[in-house]
């Protein structure tokens, strides 16, 4: 969804927290261009509770690793875009900051949602800049890589947005044997001012960002780990300058469709296995606000639940590879937690089913269907809002960036290429259909939808390796074969579910409904296996 246009919008001349200008841009190009290299930062970003953030700086792991700390400092950010955040729509945030003495002027790339930004990672481009005065230099956004990115007639209506103003703690720790990683503490507030200078909305910042200085990715979730076992943590994937355009817009969290997979036809088996834990993880996150703070969205629950799919399958699909004890274990946490969020996601669509049957057979059934759903959605807020649920995020995110998988005996093909494999992989889950029978009853019916999803999902993982044109006929194929598949599924689950609050005229409705699905399945099943179009895709 694009941002909302706010041209018509006016904005007055911003300011600093503490009531010093933030001043439009300065028209006068500097005398020396200086025309930085973009730097390339890579961070996770957790919330705490402000009154935790002292006792994460005294704990005493994080002072048996520590290398430096700097002097607690206030900094004021004020930052920059159009009336009609031409910027933002960029992915760009443009901010001044003040410490001290100290002004610094800078451009972040903000976070994407394209391939290869996920599993909690930020991986951003930063230039930055030493400036004097509190007026944005608009004369350094005209040089180099930026003249490119930021339209040169946006240069000229700038103006200040919103500000956050922020107490950072830095401490830099040893992380492994050589590895380094800047811990910064965060707290203070975002603000955005009316016309009059008083604030109109303003949102507490509370955070813990981790920036990997030297070393793996791995040691960011190790450590914030080591750190959520002793004090609580949650992980997110929203930054400052997110935070600050949804308080200037009113945007409310919303769901996010699974992200691109990173993967090509060179992708190793082993980093072909890690762009899909990333990706379901990113995956996870992208939709756990607009859940938690929409109030049960149910399209980011229904991403939510397909993300676990997507993992435990990603497990499954690569498991002769990747089979150790830690990893065995995590996938079964993913299976416990999860049942949660199926459990809330089946409710939902059970209170969505009803809408679609007579009112003489959901009659009764509407109050007592909402009750149970109302529970399940409460047990599944409090499920990502846990402990348990950030453990298996940074633990999950640790293993798979450096876990003892990665470390098999020498003859795993972790070398060669996701495309040297995919096409058996695929026979396999194809073979594994087959094996079902022809889906002519409710039982075997429930059973094949089970294994082509699988299908479909090792589909989507592995569908880059080859060319559009041979794997679109097996997708729709795919999706043809689901479709009445998927409804009989979702109507017996659905009726088993009214079983259970005593509802037996909208259960009978659904089984009803689920056997009258079964009719096209015979010859879906006989034109989907004649065609053998795993074969034509994986020649």
């Amino acid at each position: 969804m694009p941002l909302p246009s706010h041209a018509a919008l006016r904005y007055v001349k911003g300011s600093f927290p503490d009531g010093t200008e933030a001043r439009a841009p300065l028209n006068a190009k500097p005398k020396a261009p200086r025309i930085p290299r973009p730097e390339r930062e890579v961070e996770i970003k957790l919330l705490a509770d402000p009154a935790d953030l002292p006792r994460i700086a005294a704990l005493s792991l994080v002072r048996e690793r520590l290398v430096m700390q700097a002097e607690p400092a206030r900094q004021h950010t004020a930052y920059y875009d159009t009336p009609g955040l031409a910027l933002a729509k960029r992915g760009l945030a443009l901010r001044l900051r003040r410490q001290g003495m100290k002004r610094e002027q800078s451009v972040k790339t903000m976070s994407s949602g394209e391939a290869g930004d996920g599993a909690g990672i930020a991986v951003r481009r930063e230039w930055r800049w030493d400036v004097a005065g509190d007026g944005l230099d608009a004369g350094l956004l005209r040089q180099g890589d930026l003249s490119e990115l930021i339209p040169a007639d946006a240069l000229d209506s700038l103006s200040p947005l919103f500000t956050t103003d922020v107490q950072r703690t830095i401490l830099l720790l040893r992380a492994g044997d050589e590895g380094r990683v800047e811990l910064a503490l965060d707290l203070g507030q975002a603000l955005v001012m009316s016309p009059d200078g008083q604030p109109s909305a303003r949102h507490t910042i509370s955070e813990v960002e981790l920036e990997l200085k030297q070393g793996e990715v791995a040691d960011l979730f190790r450590l914030a780990a080591d750190i959520h076992a002793r004090v609580p943590l949650r992980l997110s994937t929203r930054s400052k300058a997110d935070l600050g355009l949804a308080l200037l817009t009113g945007a409310q969290p919303r769901a996010h469709a699974v992200r691109p997979l990173g993967i090509t036809p060179i992708t190793t088996v082993m980093e072909a296995f890690r762009h899909i834990g990333r990706n379901g993880l990113a995956h996870l996150l992208d939709n756990q606000p607009a859940f938690t703070d929409g109030m049960g969205d149910p399209a980011a629950l229904r991403e939510m639940a397909s993300a676990v799919r997507r993992l435990i399958t990603a497990y499954s699909l690569f498991a002769d590879l990747i089979h150790t004890d830690q990893g065995d274990a995590l996938r079964d946490q993913l299976k416990v937690l999860g049942r949660k969020l199926e459990k809330a996601r089946d409710w939902q669509k059970l209170a969505m089913a009803l809408t679609e049957l007579p009112q003489e057979a959901r009659k009764g059934a509407v109050g007592p269907v909402s009750a149970a759903r109302a529970k399940a959605l409460d047990k599944a807020m409090r499920l990502l809002s846990s402990p348990e649920w950030t453990g298996w995020q940074l633990e999950f995110a640790a293993w798979l960036e450096a876990g003892d998988w990665a470390q098999q005996p020498h003859g795993c093909p972790f070398g060669t290429t996701l495309s040297e494999i995919a096409g058996d992989m695929l026979r396999q889950r194809l073979e594994a259909l087959r094996a079902v029978g022809l889906p002519g009853d409710v039982a075997t019916a429930i059973k094949a939808h089970k294994r082509l999803r699988k299908l479909r999902y090792d589909l989507d993982f592995c569908r880059a390796v080859w060319p559009a044109e041979r794997v679109d006929p097996l997708q729709r194929a795919v999706d043809a074969l689901r479709t009445p598949l998927k409804q009989v599924a979702d109507d017996m689950n659905a009726a088993g579910l009214l079983d259970k609050i005593e509802q037996s005229a909208a259960a009978d409705a659904l089984r009803k409904r689920a056997a009258a699905a079964l009719k096209p399945l015979p010859a879906l099943w006989t034109a989907f296996l004649a065609a053998d179009v795993v074969a034509a895709v994986a020649a």
